[in-house]
């Protein structure tokens, strides 16, 4: 398993990224593993097939077809793949680059693990990756059954003349190009994709950057669920601050909102590393929806608290300020620079200051506050925007 997925989801991840519309899987049989990730191609629309024999694969295949080979258990690095095969114009276009992956002979991966990366020159090894022709495949009925299908396609496409291609290991980071050997390597590869998947937020809305740092710690071990639990922790906390608010407990039900916002704010940042890694739609519904639920239960809890402790009977004022404050806080919370709009969005820094100053008898003057401020930005960045698109007409 690597961040949550098997290594041969990974593997299949790729292939459908490079535009294949089959998965041949080579096994003894099929496994646990094997079976939940055939479901997953099939949801997906692409066709997935596990089989032990050469025979089995000459009958899939068509000539006309072209074929990825990728070798059991490599974690090869997406961005060197696809400069591989040409780049995204490639993939456009349906025409993948042919050619074998090569690794330099005196290369440690290659000389570790020489049973796998085959040597096939004085001067190369298979680096684990290839794009051919699928017409060599046929020519696997007349080679020996019990062959390894890997290494005799490697051998017909080297007799065909596919060209063979170094990586370009100096511009690769080394843990970008592993083979799953080992636990430490596949720690260390987890380690980078987590780093380069979560983004860095701006200390300007800091407790939302402290649930991405959270996430990045403990993100491997809950990748498959943790999106879901902190949501539903979320949910559950703001509508226990709406119950607290509706006895009068302003300290006490907004401190308990700020940490459904914090378990929000989780919950996104879960989401996100998770659609990012696994290059899906997983857990993006979730990641729109919570905040949205994360302000409007606020909105209740605020007015819920306004109408508990200070009922006048008239309703306006009383819902002006939270509606006012909420509302002005969403506004500029979008659309503005990166470090601005991070203050407004990290609505657990927002609810724990309200916390404080309704334990203190100061809920409304707060929310009027917070409102002007809220307002002035939005005014400035206004003025400053419309001054620099007459600056830009000038």
């Amino acid at each position: 398993m690597l961040a949550g997925r098997s290594v041969l989801a990974w593997q299949a991840g790729l292939a459908l990224d490079l535009g294949c519309e089959r998965i041949i899987c080579l096994c003894e049989a099929p496994t646990d593993t094997v079976l939940a990730l055939q479901r997953e191609i099939e949801r997906s629309g692409a066709e997935f097939h596990a089989i032990r024999s050469n025979l089995q694969l000459v009958s899939l295949v068509r000539a006309d077809d072209e074929l990825v080979m990728i070798l059991d258990g490599l974690l090869p690095d997406r961005a060197a793949v696809m400069n591989f095969v040409g780049g995204h114009g490639a993939l456009t276009s349906g025409a993948l680059r042919k050619g074998v992956a090569t690794l330099p002979a005196s290369d440690a991966l290659g000389r570790n693990h020489g049973e796998d990366f085959e040597r096939i020159d004085r001067d190369r090894h298979w680096a684990g990756f290839a794009v051919m022709r699928a017409g060599q495949v046929q020519k696997l009925a007349d080679l020996p059954p019990d062959g390894d299908a890997m290494s005799l396609l490697l051998r017909l496409a080297l007799q065909t003349r596919v060209e063979c291609r170094d990586l370009p290991l100096e511009e690769m980071d080394r843990n970008n190009w592993v083979l799953a050997s080992h636990a430490e390597t596949l720690n260390q590869r987890e380690s980078a994709l987590i780093a380069a998947s979560i983004s860095a937020q701006p200390w300007t809305g800091p407790l939302r950057a402290i649930a991405g740092g959270v996430v990045k710690q403990i993100g491997p071990r809950w990748l498959d669920v943790g999106a879901e639990a902190s949501a539903g922790l979320s949910a559950f906390l703001m509508v226990a601050g709406i119950g607290l608010a509706g006895f009068g407990y302003g300290g006490a039900a907004l401190s308990v909102a700020a940490l459904g916002a914090f378990a929000g704010a989780v919950c996104g940042a879960w989401s996100g590393l998770r659609q990012r890694l696994w290059s899906h739609d997983r857990g993006e519904r979730l990641r729109n929806i919570v905040p949205f639920g994360v302000d409007a239960a606020a909105l209740i809890t605020l007015i819920t608290l306004t109408l508990v402790n200070g009922w006048s009977g008239n309703l306006i004022p009383q819902i002006a300020l939270p509606v006012l404050a909420l509302g002005l806080a969403r506004l500029a919370s979008i659309g503005g620079a990166a470090k601005g709009c991070a203050f407004w969005q990290d609505r657990t820094l927002h609810l724990a200051a309200y916390a404080i100053a309704a334990a203190m008898g100061y809920l409304n003057e707060a929310l009027a506050l917070f409102a002007l401020i809220a307002l002035a930005h939005l005014t400035l960045r206004s003025a400053t925007e419309a001054a620099g698109q007459l600056t830009g007409d000038h």
